[in-house]
């Protein structure tokens, strides 16, 4: 298995959708861990425009062991989140851990 790093932007308005998914969205991550393959989860503060930080997240990074790229892809495809429609866009990448 590889990591992959999955990273979410958050549409403009997501905390309901994050509050309505949240429970589900966690318990997919709670698998990954119980099984080993979680390395890293969590939100992306939202900013303002001088970058302090505000109410609300702007995104999600979560980096895990998938067999293939594919896998990644599909897993991140099917997030709670994205039912929800807290997600504007994902994007799945190869991810060497170094340290």
């Amino acid at each position: 298995m590889d990591y992959f790093a999955i990273v979410s932007f958050d549409v403009a308005e997501s905390s309901d959708g994050r509050a309505k998914a949240g429970k589900e969205h966690r318990a997919r991550l709670e698998q990954l861990s119980e099984e080993g393959r979680l390395l890293t989860a969590g939100p992306l503060p939202r900013e303002d425009a001088y970058g302090k930080v505000i109410d609300g997240f702007q995104g999600s990074i979560i980096v895990a062991q998938f067999d293939s790229l594919e896998d990644a892809r599909a897993w991140a495809k099917v997030d709670p989140y994205n039912a929800e429609g807290v997600y504007m866009e994902t994007t799945v990448y190869p991810y060497k851990k170094v340290f």
